[in-house]
């Protein structure tokens, strides 16, 4: 079979400029099972995590593929991971390179317990460095190298640049580590899924707990991203407001440019001189210690103000966070994966043993960041798990079958947390969330209240 490249509008060759222009592209990196020889670190005691697959009617259709056979071909001996991350060229990198580690590490555990019984599985590695302008390229290489399905590719729209060819040529393209709605159309996109709760839902979540804050009613300022991931927020976040009992007065709304580093004064000065109770914020990247920054400021400079920051969780890393300080402490946020830099945490039998397993690899210090990449995973391994058991074995659509109907539990999410993907009828796996407060002398993550399952399908 001779595999279609990209096709719209001469992508190929833009991303052929983009890479020139930036000096080339990392090579890849793979990962495969450990030899005999290889030290075998004590595996996590996480067990392959029940996928109890609901009753579902779904499955998806390989008549429309480039190549109806490939999609259904046994997958036997290897099965190989593509994904794309950003490992250079911005401070994307620093903050989620740890997750390339994680991933891989739960991929070595894997093997060595044997998950997919004799199938190895193998993981391989293109940077894109955060532009979704490389991301086709990137892509495109790991397909001729024959990848199987992809998983954990970061970004919205570095997704969205690949979403449409991957549909096309029918290649899993599972969790992306995103929470834009977008992944939740079965119909247009059914070979693709998200990872993270999404955006709106984070939003929703805020506006919730702002009304249990401020019960007399509360002044909220907005301050967004001005590109497609913050828009979403700001929708939901309005919507959640103009509901009758809310409480919520908006009484502002700043953006800032995606590819803005500039520090946004002039916007948070605007905010403060309207003293809102809180502000929603939703930043990208190297933007959220920035604005954290520039608050602090202007609470400097305008005597008892004192508004509550609720900042969107993709910008919840310690690593992120380090980049503001004192500054960011006592920020809301929200996750439902467990923080397992909190001592009370990583005591519990699990976490234990992954912390373990990780310091064994070398990266006792990334295990905070980390962690994301190896909960993708295992969800990845235990969806190719339930494909491999399935009646067709394992094939491109009988892991894309999977990947839409199961129910998990994975060794990281917090209590009450259920992964559950239902066909066309539960769309995104994740729609609880727990808010939690910054605590910038611990490093660590307190939780405020009780997990919020509200807006579960």
């Amino acid at each position: 079979m001779v595999r279609k490249t990209f096709r719209l509008g001469g992508l190929v060759m833009a991303g052929a400029l983009a890479i020139s222009a930036c000096g080339g592209s990392s090579d890849s990196t793979s990962t495969e099972a450990p030899t005999s020889e290889a030290p075998t670190s004590e595996a996590p005691d996480t067990g392959a995590p029940s996928t109890d697959a609901p009753a579902t009617s779904w499955a998806v259709n390989t008549e429309d593929c480039v190549d109806p056979e490939a999609a259904n071909a046994p997958i036997t001996g290897t099965v190989k991971i593509g994904t794309v991350l950003p490992l250079s060229g911005s401070v994307a990198a620093i903050a989620f390179a740890p997750v390339k580690a994680g991933f891989e590490s739960y991929i070595k555990w894997a093997n060595e317990q044997k998950v997919l019984g004799d199938t190895t599985i193998e993981v391989a590695v293109e940077d894109d460095q955060y532009n979704k302008d490389l991301t086709p390229d990137a892509v495109n290489k790991l397909l001729d190298a024959g990848v199987n399905l992809f998983a954990g590719i970061i970004g919205t729209p570095n997704n969205a640049a690949v979403r449409d060819t991957l549909n096309e040529e029918c290649v899993p393209q599972l969790q992306a580590l995103t929470g834009s709605p977008a992944w939740g159309d079965v119909a247009g996109y059914p070979w693709t899924t998200g990872a993270l709760a999404p955006y709106g839902v984070e939003a929703k979540v805020y506006a919730s707990q702002i009304k249990a804050q401020f019960p007399d009613g509360a002044k909220v300022a907005l301050f967004t991203v001005n590109n497609e991931f913050g828009q979403v927020y700001l929708e939901a976040f309005k919507e959640a407001a103009d509901a009758a009992d809310s409480g919520i007065e908006i009484v502002d709304e700043q953006t800032i440019e995606a590819d803005s580093s500039t520090p946004p004064t002039a916007q948070i000065n605007a905010i403060a001189s309207k003293a809102p109770d809180a502000i929603v914020a939703v930043p990208l990247g190297a933007q959220c210690p920035t604005f954290l920054l520039e608050v602090a400021n202007a609470k400097a400079a305008n005597t008892g103000w004192m508004p509550n920051i609720f900042l969107t969780n993709t910008c919840a890393s310690s690593l992120i966070l380090a980049g503001a300080g004192e500054a960011a402490d006592g920020l809301f946020t929200s996750n439902n994966l467990v923080d397992v830099n909190d001592p009370a945490v990583a005591s519990k039998p699990a976490v234990a043993e992954y912390i373990a397993f990780m310091t064994a690899q070398g990266n006792k210090d990334i295990v905070t960041t980390a962690s994301a990449g190896w909960h993708v995973a295992e969800v990845t391994v235990a969806i190719l798990k339930q494909a491999s058991e399935s009646p067709e074995g394992l094939t491109r659509a009988s892991i894309m079958n999977a990947a839409r109907n199961y129910s998990l539990v994975p060794s990281l999410v917090r209590d009450g947390v259920v992964l559950t993907m239902n066909g066309d009828v539960d769309v995104f796996q994740a729609e609880s969330l727990q808010v939690m407060q910054y605590v910038f002398a611990t490093g660590t993550f307190s939780d405020v209240g009780v997990l919020i399952a509200d807006y579960e399908s």
